[in-house]
């Protein structure tokens, strides 16, 4: 009983530190509690404020020298706190993240590209507010490239990148190899006759060339708008997936030192996506499900040894010696 009583205080404190974890006035965000917050870019001092009527889900732009910083807070907080910063663009097609929030995802954001700002933002939540070290993006347009900007500079507090028909600059491009290093999913979303398109074919041959998991999902016949999609399903459950996500065991038969990537088709499906009443192309590990790839040396063996590991091996470990280098179109081996 005396056990009980604890358990059931224990319980209203860690309620009562949910409810209390941000400060401030809130208002409603999609049937969310939202708080907002100012910076300033000079002393980083965050202040809570209230959101104006005026702005309704929106946000107004910050006064000089300040940025505008949001938290929206779910329900109740799924375990661990994972969170999806918004790159850019408040509110702009809103329906994965308000999907998130309804799984127990925290959303943020902050104005507007990043800087040193940002690390701030970070530390205040993470550090202070206890979200999880790696948030998961989610950038149109501009903010795909703000998502891959901050990324690639911090490989390491990344949990998953969804980049809508993204922006890209150079200087991100060469840095993919570091988010690919860190097993990074990667789901790019574009339009057929978008212009800038050829962002996402970069990205993939590059992410793909140095064995980072990137998806692709093309929508048949649109331009730049609108982004993302009415089935927020799909961008909600790869988000959710890397989350979820659990390292896979060292097999038995790696030496101590190896290099592990990943190994998957990359063959184009076609359908019609009822949601979106469109047709897409979508291709990549998130659509047709992902193989582990180990490469390491062995005394007496020229060059590198290569293994793709099935996700469960069949009795008797049976395998094919394969005398070429199999790749994304190696039909057979899926």
């Amino acid at each position: 009983m005396k056990n009980l009583f604890f358990l059931f205080l224990f319980s209203l404190v860690a309620m009562s530190v949910r409810a209390q974890s941000f400060t401030g006035e809130k208002t409603d965000w999609h049937g969310f509690d939202r708080y907002d917050f100012v910076m300033s870019e000079t002393t980083f001092q965050i202040k809570p404020i209230k959101a104006t009527q005026r702005e309704g889900a929106g946000v107004a732009g910050p006064e000089k020298g300040m940025r505008r910083c949001i938290v929206v807070v779910p329900k109740q907080a799924a375990e661990g706190n994972p969170w999806s910063w918004r790159g850019c663009y408040w509110d702009h097609q809103p329906q994965a993240e308000i999907e998130l929030l309804k799984r127990g995802f925290h959303i943020v954001y902050i104005t507007t590209d990043p800087d040193q700002t940002w690390e701030v933002w970070y530390n205040f939540l993470v550090n202070e507010h206890g979200l999880f070290p790696k948030p998961a993006f989610i950038g149109m347009s501009r903010g795909g490239a703000n998502s891959f900007t901050w990324g690639t500079e911090h490989p390491d507090k990344v949990l998953a990148i969804c980049a809508d028909n993204p922006g890209l600059s150079q200087k991100s491009l060469m840095g993919m190899d570091k988010l690919a290093r860190q097993d990074v999913p990667i789901l790019n979303i574009c339009g057929s006759i978008d212009p800038i398109l050829n962002n996402t074919y970069a990205i993939q041959g590059v992410y793909q060339g140095n064995g980072g998991r990137m998806s692709v999902l093309i929508k048949d016949g649109t331009a730049h708008h609108p982004h993302s999609l009415q089935d927020l399903n799909i961008i909600a459950d790869f988000i959710e997936q890397a989350y979820k996500e659990k390292s896979a065991e060292k097999p038995a038969f790696l030496p101590d030192k190896y290099k592990k990537s990943n190994f998957y088709s990359t063959d184009p499906a076609y359908s019609y996506a009822e949601y979106d009443k469109l047709w897409i192309t979508s291709w990549g590990p998130y659509f047709t499900g992902n193989y582990n790839k180990y490469m390491f040396s062995l005394e007496g063996v020229e060059g590198l040894v290569t293994v793709i590991a099935p996700e469960k091996p069949a009795a008797g470990n049976p395998w094919i010696f394969r005398c070429d280098q199999p790749d994304g179109n190696s039909a057979v081996y899926f």
